[in-house]
């Protein structure tokens, strides 16, 4: 019986320790989200053309585009 209530208090030792650990622990931050770049060519006036970055946030979503019959 001893070996039992042994076993019972090294097992709630362990998940003290488990928990103190996980409470004292500081959330790791995650970084901000980039925004998706693009290249393009934009011809001008006089036919010069020119190199113009696109900046657009990104997104995500599980809506489907719908198809148009």
């Amino acid at each position: 019986m001893q070996r039992i209530w042994v076993v019972v208090l090294s097992v709630w030792a362990m998940l003290a320790i488990v928990a103190v650990l996980a409470w004292s622990s500081r959330p790791v931050a995650s970084p901000p989200p980039a925004s998706a770049q693009s290249v393009r060519v934009v011809t001008g006036p006089g036919g010069k053309q020119h190199l113009v970055v696109v900046k657009a946030p990104v997104h995500a979503t599980t809506a489907t585009s719908a198809v148009v019959h």
